[in-house]
């Protein structure tokens, strides 16, 4: 009973810090943050932090993966939606892009490269491929309700995950994030699933 308050009370410290620490690297990137600036947040000194984690690359790590989950829940709520293909195709893209505002360490660590470690590259590759299964779930789910004509599922799950990706920085933190982003994304699936051609 004692070591299982013990471990309690240690996951909470732990998930406390690294709350603080998604909030550190967020505002200030992983490279100029350090150790000091995370302790000093939670009020405790930088070698007490040793007990709970390896280094700033772990800690790091963590909160990474922690957005990583985050996003992944949002999306797999949305695929669980007894909903018709083409409002989850929308309902999917939607909760993509609003999550990823949400989540910036997330982000900047699977797109900028300069601020990664060394985990990030096998992380992005394993949520790539997520992405792709995902999607190709609803395209396969649209085939089936006779509402798309897909011939290559897994192609056409890359294609649109690769061009969701090209609009994620636009949509999130560029010039278009303070557009109406239903609009957008609207705008988005309209040229998916029309293309651009003028009937």
């Amino acid at each position: 009973m004692k070591n299982e308050t013990v471990n309690t009370k240690k996951d909470a410290v732990r998930e406390h810090i690294l709350t603080i620490a998604q909030e550190i690297f967020s505002k200030y990137g992983y490279k100029k943050t350090t150790l000091d600036d995370i302790a000093n947040a939670v009020r405790k000194g930088k070698s007490s932090l040793y007990y709970y984690f390896d280094s700033k690359e772990d800690i790091f790590q963590e909160v990474i993966k922690k957005e990583a989950d985050i996003l992944r829940q949002e999306l797999s709520k949305v695929l669980r939606k007894d909903t018709d293909p083409e409002e989850k195709l929308r309902d999917y893209i939607l909760t993509k892009i609003t999550t990823y505002r949400q989540l910036a360490n997330f982000y900047n660590a699977i797109e900028n490269d300069s601020a990664a470690v060394s985990f990030v590259e096998s992380m992005k590759a394993t949520y790539d491929q997520e992405e792709i299964r995902m999607m190709k779930r609803i395209l396969l789910d649209g085939a089936r309700r006779g509402r798309f004509a897909i011939q290559d599922f897994t192609l056409a799950a890359i294609g649109i995950t690769t061009a969701i990706k090209g609009l994620e920085m636009p949509l999130s933190a560029g010039n278009y994030k303070e557009i109406d982003l239903e609009k957008s994304v609207d705008t988005i699936l309209q040229i998916v699933c029309y293309g651009i051609m003028k009937r």
